[in-house]
């Protein structure tokens, strides 16, 4: 019933959208006085600063706004900001072409201009956010998680290469307590073909990284932080192909295309696929199969089982910068995934034959409307619907070891015999509505619904519990404030209103009369983030949030995996958190910039959810620790010369413990008392610097150089007070060399990763790949 409603709503929105409001573009070009194109200046009204733009690549630029007058306001750094009224008419389309003149105080010769973009009004948000540029990483072999690993404070764990399981650690949170969007669309229920490890960094314009408290605008639960993927909506024409190929046998493909045609029609297509044997080598004990003892000797060994490949294609279909819609996009994701099962959550058992598979068909809606109605109501809505198969398949009458010998057995299952076939079908809507009272104040409501059913079935042992789903409803409304006082002072605040009911089907007679059980949990949160500009440059945030997470379905019910089980009985997970940063942008002169940015974070968290290992089976279930503080601290600074030369560094500090000093029943201490949680890094952080050189061959050819450090202090296993092992320090040096030929038409890279071949590990002590190579080929058309 709340699913029809909601796209009832839905309909209803776009249907009265259609005769209610009137707008018109304004189209043209940006240069100097000279000529020259002005790339990345922004375009915005004054009557309304949520209509904004930036000028592409040559200076062009266009923006759609309601009809009547408008004042535009054009500004990038280096030049004077200027004026242009304008009167806007339905359904018209109006050019107005810019000549700006240069800032007398900034003489800019040999500089690379890059005005005040929406990165950067992003990064100025009052929020702890960090706004990544993707697109100089276009020329990469990098997914979208391995961008991530450069920002500070974020941390990428995965267990092995190309397509294995990864989470995302965020100023001491990890997991699920960290969620993820694509353009504001929670990924939730996305499947396993479809997430931060497999998506080229291709797709992605910017990814914004959010720490601790996260806009009313997402209505999510995150706990810990979100990432939100923007992709590239901006341009109206493109075409953007690659093709790479690196070591272990490793292939990747993208293509993403877009036309929108001058009545507002728009097609959207991107299609990518990776494939890896992920065949490298790792130090691992020999099991003796005739004895069935371990030598006790490890021994470098190629993993033989470990193959992984999967097929994307999205594609969307709709309307753009028209009377009824800013965005009306009708879309599906088709995906298809393969992938072969080398080990459980540890090392020492090794599988020959086992694989699980994922299906995904999603289709989607998007609408967007700025002025609906009436004069600055802003509408959005997305709505999906995830139809998922997945598969389990462990069936293989053989036992392996780590040389890829084996023997027959009678006994099937490498390690849990199971032909085992899931259904798992995910919707999700998300409604915003924001309302501009004037300049100083604006008001937000949220409404995200999340729905999850499962239904499995065995094929090698059928059970009558397989006819009933598991399922899992989640809502959560949130209400949203915003007041800017003036250019130097931003303050927002919220509360948000939780909803988790989860249901299962039990048998608890043992009669075979099914039940439905449910439980169902409500929460009231609340928060508030503010920053102020003390200098010009320099910016101070503060933020608060009560906050709290819902178990996810996967954390409730299970991967479907054998190894990532469920627990039905956790609690949600609350936290009081408290943000503090600072950031100072010293622009010394038209040459040189240094950028630092700093921030303090503390978390007081009751029933934190994390994964603890079984060392008899290596499966992972989560539980909840009761109570868990977190005192941490993140440091950044960049500094460039000219469009030449770019260096940046961070670290990152985070003291995560336990602090329950008493167990229930119990007087005497706990022994873990103030230990760290294990399996978590507590300081880390990486290096980076770039060289660029123009004009190679002639004015339309560039080169650069890079290099990357990543640094991974020495950690704890298990509890530290019980003893165990230690994850050593690690230490991975990466460099990368790009020749761009026509301004970016044609690119060609050469990257070596971990070029020293150390040894590197992550998720409880599972080894990563050693050194690999990689060469890229790409292709970009930006007007057709």
């Amino acid at each position: 019933m709340i699913k029809t409603n909601y796209l009832i709503l839905i309909f209803s929105i776009c249907c009265a959208a259609i005769g209610f409001s009137q707008t018109g573009t304004v189209t043209g070009k940006i240069t100097t006085k000279d000529g020259e194109t002005l790339p990345m200046a922004y375009v915005y009204s004054k009557n309304s600063s949520s209509y904004y733009t930036e000028s592409d690549e040559n200076g062009k630029y266009a923006l759609t706004l309601p009809e009547g007058k408008h004042t535009l306001l054009i500004s990038i750094l280096g030049y004077l900001k200027q004026e242009q009224q304008i009167q806007v008419f339905s359904g018209k389309t109006i050019t107005l072409n810019i000549a700006l003149e240069e800032d007398p105080d900034m003489l800019l010769e040999d500089v690379s201009v890059t005005g005040k973009s929406i990165l950067k009004d992003v990064q100025e948000s009052a929020f702890n956010v960090v706004a990544v540029d993707a697109q100089p990483l276009h020329n990469t072999t990098l997914d979208i998680s391995q961008a991530l690993e450069r920002v500070s404070g974020v941390r990428v764990r995965r267990t092995g290469g190309v397509g294995s399981d990864m989470n995302v650690m965020l100023n001491g949170f990890t997991g699920r307590h960290v969620k993820f969007f694509i353009d504001g669309i929670p990924m939730e229920g996305f499947s396993s073909a479809f997430q931060l490890n497999n998506i080229p960094i291709n797709l992605a314009k910017r990814v914004e990284v959010y720490k601790g408290v996260v806009p009313i605008t997402f209505g999510s639960d995150a706990l810990g932080g979100a990432i939100n993927i923007v992709t590239e909506n901006g341009k109206q024409n493109f075409i953007d192909a690659s093709y790479s190929y690196g070591s272990f046998n490793t292939h990747k493909s993208f293509v993403n295309a877009a036309y929108t045609a001058d009545s507002g029609f728009t097609a959207r297509l991107t299609a990518f696929q990776n494939y890896s044997d992920n065949d490298y080598k790792v130090d691992a004990d020999i099991l003796n199969l005739d004895t069935n003892i371990y030598s006790g000797e490890i021994r470098e060994v190629r993993r033989f089982h470990d193959m992984y490949r999967n097929y994307t294609l999205m594609g969307k279909i709709g309307f753009v910068n028209k009377s009824f819609a800013d965005q009306l996009l009708l879309g599906f994701t088709w995906g298809d995934e393969y992938n072969q099962v080398q080990h459980p959550a540890y090392m020492k058992i090794a599988f020959g034959d086992k694989y699980t598979t994922s299906q995904t068909l999603m289709p989607n809606l998007t609408y967007r409307k700025k002025d609906l109605f009436t004069k600055n109501l802003d509408v959005s809505l997305s709505a999906n619907y995830n139809f998922g198969e997945n598969a389990n398949i462990d069936d293989s009458t053989r036992r392996y070891n780590w040389l890829g010998e084996y023997v027959d057995t009678d006994e099937p299952g490498e390690f849990n015999y199971t032909r085992m076939f899931f259904k798992n079908r995910n919707g999700a809507v998300n409604t915003n509505v924001t309302y501009t009272v004037n300049e100083k104040h604006a008001i937000t409501v949220n409404n995200v619904l999340n729905t999850f059913s499962r239904k499995s079935r065995n094929e090698v042992e059928p059970s009558a519990a397989d006819a009933y789903p598991s399922e899992t409803l989640k809502n959560i409304l949130g209400l949203g404030y915003k007041y800017k006082m003036n250019e130097k002072l931003d303050v927002s605040l919220f509360s948000k209103y939780y909803y988790n009911q989860v249901g299962q089907y039990a048998d608890p007679e043992s009669d075979g009369e099914y039940e439905h059980l449910t439980t169902a949990t409500k929460e009231l949160g609340y928060g508030g983030a503010a920053s102020y500009f003390i200098l010009e440059n320099l910016q101070a945030k503060a933020s608060y949030e009560k906050a709290y997470r819902l178990p996810t379905a996967r954390e409730l019910f299970g991967a479907g995996n054998d190894f990532e089980l469920g627990n039905t009985d956790l609690k949600p997970e609350s936290s009081d958190n408290f943000n503090f940063g600072a950031n100072y942008n010293w622009v010394m002169n038209s040459k040189n910039s240094l950028n630092l940015d700093a921030s303090f974070i503390y978390r007081d968290i009751k029933d934190f959810i994390r994964q603890v290992v079984s060392p008899s089976t290596g499966t992972l279930q989560p539980g909840n620790e009761a109570k868990v503080q977190n005192r941490g601290v993140d440091f950044e600074a960049r500094y460039n010369y000219s469009d030449f030369f770019t260096a940046g560094a961070s670290f990152t500090y985070q003291n995560l413990r336990n602090k329950l000093k008493y167990r229930t029943g119990r007087t005497v201490v706990s022994t873990i008392y103030d230990d760290r949680i294990p399996n978590m890094p507590y300081l880390y952080g990486n290096a980076d610097f770039s060289f660029f050189f123009k004009n190679i061959r002639n004015k339309e050819d560039r080169l650069s150089l890079s290099y990357n450090l990543l640094y991974i202090h020495e950690f704890d296993y298990s509890w530290s007070s019980y003893g165990g092992r230690k994850i050593p320090t690690q230490v991975a040096h990466d460099i990368y060399v790009n020749y761009s030929m026509k301004n970016g038409k044609y690119n060609v890279s050469l990257e070596c990763t971990n070029i020293l071949n150390e040894d590197l590990y992550d998720n409880f002590s599972l080894q990563k790949p050693g050194r690999a190579f990689a060469i890229k080929l790409r292709y970009f058309l930006d007007k057709f």
